[in-house]
């Protein structure tokens, strides 16, 4: 065995070499696939308290890195088709009731781990009617969607998230549900291209 190495010390040293950097290449891509996974971005979109029209609307960031909330969007489906506005601005507040001029609107930083109430499903129905929805009633309505459109210093393009909630009639009263378990990251270049044409027809 060592007389055979030692005839082919040049192909052994070769073949050692070959291993060594095959180990450190799959070193450096563990290293950067976990450096990529620090900077994506994680925008949860959930529920909490009832499941009624008073259901609160949480935002959250999972993310390592902060993002700055840009826009969020509306979009609904009635038997008349769907419709899409924006409801970053707390129109259901009164202006004499705002302590800071950022009490305004939804938009602004989220530093990794925090979240953000963005309102009622009828909050951001009121805001909708402010904008575009007129007199849609929450009857009217069989599904809708909430797409959180957000930038980070990570990444040049936008961040964004989407989640689905259906209305179904629960005796007198309308109940909410997720559809699905999370929210659905968009993160590919079409899919944040078709976000990016959104932002600018709602703006």
């Amino acid at each position: 065995m060592w007389e055979w190495m030692s005839e082919n010390s040049s192909l052994v040293q070769a073949a050692v070499g070959a291993v060594t950097a095959m180990v450190w290449v799959i070193y450096l891509h563990i290293i950067v696939l976990g450096f990529q996974r620090q900077r994506r971005t994680e925008i949860l979109i959930h529920l909490g308290g009832a499941r009624d029209l008073n259901a609160r609307i949480l935002v959250s960031n999972l993310g390592f890195e902060p993002i700055y909330i840009l826009e969020i969007m509306l979009t609904v489906w009635t038997d008349e088709g769907e419709r899409m506005t924006s409801v970053a601005d707390r129109t259901e507040i009164a202006r004499d009731n705002l302590e800071t001029p950022g009490q305004a609107t939804l938009q602004g930083p989220l530093k990794s781990g925090d979240v953000v109430d963005i309102g009622s499903f009828e909050n951001l129905l009121e805001r909708a009617r402010a904008g575009s929805f007129d007199r849609l009633e929450p009857g009217d309505i069989r599904r809708f969607e909430i797409t959180v459109a957000a930038i980070t210093a990570a990444n040049a393009g936008i961040a964004a998230a989407t989640r689905r909630f259906s209305l179904s009639q629960d005796g007198k009263n309308l109940c909410l549900a997720c559809e699905g378990l999370y929210a659905r990251q968009i993160r590919g270049r079409w899919q944040r291209r078709r976000i990016e044409r959104q932002l600018k027809r709602v703006r």
